[in-house]
């Protein structure tokens, strides 16, 4: 998959070195959260709904995240920025989100960018699934793919804007982390066939009366 990202320390010419962004000195890295971790609440906001669907659809005001779950959850990281790569993440949500709901899950992505940039970046694909505008970053930061001193374009070029690390999870309904892939290095694709298995073991545990 060719995603027109390249880490920078592939062959970069000596001429373009001067518009590269400088590293921050003082770096406080990402630090993602992984399978077998909690991920603290998060709230979400009406006002920062980009497309209602599933857990969405009851929001009224802000609502802690928790409240609104009963079934596993698909909680995937987003930026339109992301360019190909973006695109293609997207693209393969939209090809599993029937399976992931009959699995017993339900799906929430969380983008960086705000409803009308989001909407007119992706209106040809009409998405089914629900979408909120991450706002400063709090749902990224609390899941540890975001740091402000520590970009992607400072990892990679191809990238240019403020944006979190592409991420996926799936968690039970307590925001215990059944299932993680990070991307760090944006060279991944969506792996469906163990986001699926993630969704159905935490759905099938949680039909037994298993603690999750």
């Amino acid at each position: 998959m060719s995603n027109n990202i390249n880490r920078y320390a592939d062959f970069f010419p000596e001429y373009e070195l001067e518009y590269v962004k400088k590293s921050f000195k003082d770096r406080t890295p990402v630090s993602p959260l992984h399978a077998g971790d909690r991920l603290p609440s998060f709230n979400i906001n009406r006002k920062n709904i980009i497309a209602t669907s599933d857990i969405l659809k009851s929001v009224n005001g802000v609502q802690p995240v928790e409240q609104l779950l009963d079934r596993p959850l698909v909680l995937v990281f987003h930026s339109i920025h992301w360019n190909g790569y973006g695109e293609k993440l997207l693209e393969d949500l939209k090809d599993i989100y029937a399976d992931i709901r009959v699995m017993g899950g339900q799906l929430l992505l969380v983008t960086a960018e705000e409803k009308k940039y989001f909407d007119y970046a992706t209106a040809s694909l009409q998405l089914p699934f629900a979408s909120i505008w991450d706002q400063q970053f709090q749902i990224a930061r609390k899941a540890g793919n975001y740091s402000p001193s520590d970009p992607i374009w400072d990892r990679l070029s191809g990238v240019n804007e403020d944006v979190p690390t592409p991420a996926v999870y799936v968690l039970t309904p307590s925001l215990k982390i059944a299932y993680s892939s990070v991307d760090l290095y944006m060279e991944q694709s969506l792996n469906k066939r163990d986001v699926l298995s993630a969704v159905y073991d935490a759905s099938h545990q949680d039909s037994h009366g298993i603690a999750i």
